[in-house]
């Protein structure tokens, strides 16, 4: 059965191995934080900085009192999701031809959570420090899964692929 176009979708590493867009990436890292999302409110201390809206300035819980606070969840979280994802697809991309990308994408996503989050909780957020370390630790496995996930639908490394030479 003949493809159509090959070259366009193999790449110069592996050829007939698709390489796996940006697009895709953004929206499976996204996929995966929306997951994790959903899981991880249902206890206080794995809720996501970005999700702990009891803890946020008495000005902005009014705003989301008086708003539909499912609503408010939901779109945070998905608007979240979208702009991890996008951050995870282009570091997984800018990352690709290193030997090392999944563990050097884990640690530059763990790295980003850990700020973003230490600094939403320093500027509007003042949840109690229980849930404010958990919720930092709840990151790591969401980006370890994300960082494998990703590594897993991209051409393998250059340093990865068995050397021609040696045949």
């Amino acid at each position: 059965m003949a493809r159509c176009q090959p070259d366009l979708l193999d790449t110069p590493e592996m050829p007939g191995q698709p390489r796996a867009s940006g697009p895709t990436l953004a929206a499976l890292a996204g996929a995966i934080h929306l997951g994790f999302d959903a899981l991880a409110t249902r206890l206080p201390a794995t809720t996501p900085p970005y999700l702990l809206l009891d803890h946020a300035g008495e000005m902005f819980r009014g705003l989301v009192e008086a708003l539909d606070r499912t609503a408010v969840i939901i779109t945070v979280s998905v608007m979240a999701a979208a702009v991890n994802g996008i951050i995870a697809a282009l570091l997984a991309v800018a990352f690709e031809g290193l030997p090392h990308r999944r563990r050097a994408l884990a640690w530059t996503l763990l790295g980003l959570w850990t700020l973003g989050g230490a600094l939403m909780m320093a500027i509007y957020l003042a949840p109690p420090w229980g849930i404010a370390l958990g919720s930092l630790a709840a990151g790591i496995p969401r980006v370890l899964l994300v960082a494998w996930a990703l590594d897993r639908v991209m051409p393998p490394a250059k340093s990865e692929l068995p050397d021609s030479r040696a045949a």
